[in-house]
């Protein structure tokens, strides 16, 4: 198994992964945004707020997902004020139900112990709780969301 560190040219790679993604979760309405999300890509590769882990074996991807660097104020919880939201998870579907998901989390939990995160999030799928749960993310409600625009 090899890991690869995703770079500012893994743009559009990570783009069509993500839009995969969407697509297996059934959220996706039917807008264009391929370049929108490479743009993003790009831009957060570019200025170090992106950590993102692709999973091989030989030169067969098998699985990615990213920690996105969050400074927030420090409280008494979040001492340093430093977070990060999991995220772009993904497995490939001949590669799933193998661990490989387990394992990118653990790369990224690393990082982010590297970096002195206080606290990691992330926003589970029906897909992927069981696993996020078996790795020790518990659920929280003191979360709440306002949807700014409204996508039909």
């Amino acid at each position: 198994m090899r890991v690869r560190i995703a770079a500012a040219e893994d743009a559009k790679l990570l783009s069509e992964l993500r839009i995969a993604q969407l697509h297996d979760e059934e959220t996706q309405p039917d807008i264009e945004i391929s370049e929108a999300m490479e743009d993003w890509f790009l831009k957060k590769l570019s200025d170090g707020s992106l950590y993102q882990v692709l999973l091989y074996e030989e030169e067969e991807l098998l699985a990615t997902g990213c920690l996105y660097v969050l400074e927030m104020p420090p409280s008494f919880h979040k001492p340093t004020g430093k977070v990060g939201y999991i995220g772009n998870m993904y497995t490939l579907p001949a590669h799933r139900k193998k661990g490989y998901a387990t394992k990118v989390l653990s790369l990224l939990k690393e990082e982010a112990e590297k970096r002195d995160m206080d606290r990691l999030f992330l926003g589970a799928s029906v897909y992927g709780a069981p696993v996020y749960e078996a790795f020790g993310f518990r659920k929280c409600d003191q979360f709440m969301s306002l949807d700014l625009k409204k996508i039909s």
